[in-house]
């Protein structure tokens, strides 16, 4: 959804490079905070509930997190689904993900029948979780957890389309606010969205007890695993989905996907993170590589020379989201 906002932005007459710029500061700062509250970051337990890992099949060089997650989870699944990992979320791919997510949560027994109709979002009061469906009360409830950038732009914003398509499931994202930025280790994190799940999870259900699925996508892997670690050793009926990534970090050498190379600091990230999301790979592996390569000299990195390559790179032949 962001990638959609910025894409129609970005295409609108007589648009800076503000737009960027403002993109790449905002999620630069979540970026910086989340990379560094967990590196390196290893499970200390294993997850001994059920557990499900989607790949995406078009973007290979993810599917380390199969063989990885396995060390980490007693009762992992491990699924194919469609796209790449920069638009799993979106369209058809995020129908794909949300009908591989129902047909397991329904059989862990967490699933009612009845479906409900789809419903409009809604805030919680505190703004500290995204209501993206009300669901239905015996029904599993399903918690998005965001990617390494925060969804900085719009707290929730990469599961509006999947999260229409979890019905008769109640689905809330995660926001990454200030008590969240505040947090200074993935346990601490983990726990401060335990909090508001659990505290969802039983208003909405105060008769028994439902099913608690914790659902990360990308970096969000690293999160809900320790989420789920938590709620199950709590004796929570708990259940963990993974989207595409490893649960530890930085994930294994790769310098075509974030987290494979030496960090190179928020602002820059967030500039190749946006370079990948719109097809741009050869650009970022380049720019990656001669970054990293300076750092390694001690050079430091001119972000806003960087920007300004990305946007020329992302403006080449017309820019257009990744759809394949």
């Amino acid at each position: 959804a962001l990638i959609e906002r910025a894409y129609a932005a970005l295409n609108q007459r007589g648009l800076s490079i503000n737009l960027l710029k403002m993109m790449v500061k905002r999620g630069g700062v979540n970026i910086d905070k989340l990379h560094n509250i967990g590196n390196p970051w290893e499970p200390l337990e294993k997850y001994e509930g059920p557990a499900l890992l989607i790949l995406a099949p078009d973007t290979p060089e993810f599917h380390s997190a199969a063989e990885i997650n396995a060390q980490y989870c007693t009762q992992m699944e491990v699924v194919n689904g469609k796209g790449s990992h920069y638009n799993m979320m979106q369209g058809e791919q995020a129908a794909t993900q949300a009908a591989i997510v129902l047909e397991w949560a329904k059989r862990l027994g967490g699933v009612a029948n009845e479906i409900l109709p789809s419903a409009g979002i809604e805030a919680a009061k505190s703004q500290k979780m995204l209501i993206m469906r009300p669901g239905k009360a015996e029904s599993a409830k399903i918690y998005l957890i965001h990617g390494l950038d925060g969804d900085a732009m719009s707290g929730g914003s990469t599961f509006t389309s999947i999260a229409q398509r979890l019905a008769p499931c109640r689905v809330g994202a995660l926001v990454y606010d200030q008590e969240a930025l505040e947090c200074n280790s993935i346990p601490e994190l983990a726990a401060c969205y335990n909090r508001r799940v659990v505290e969802d999870a039983k208003s909405h259900n105060p008769a028994g007890e439902s099913l608690i699925i914790v659902a990360g996508y990308s970096h969000g892997c690293v999160l809900a695993h320790q989420m789920g670690h938590q709620l199950h050793k709590a004796g929570i009926w708990t259940a963990v989905v993974m989207f595409d990534l490893e649960v530890i970090w930085p994930p294994p050498s790769n310098d075509s996907r974030v987290g494979g190379y030496d960090f190179l600091g928020g602002e820059a990230e967030a500039t190749l993170l946006i370079s990948r999301a719109f097809g741009k790979f050869d650009f970022a592996i380049k720019e990656a590589i001669e970054l990293t390569e300076m750092k390694a000299r001690g050079q430091s990195i001119d972000v806003d020379a960087l920007i300004e390559r990305a946007y020329a790179a992302l403006n080449q032949r017309g820019l257009w989201p990744r759809r394949v």
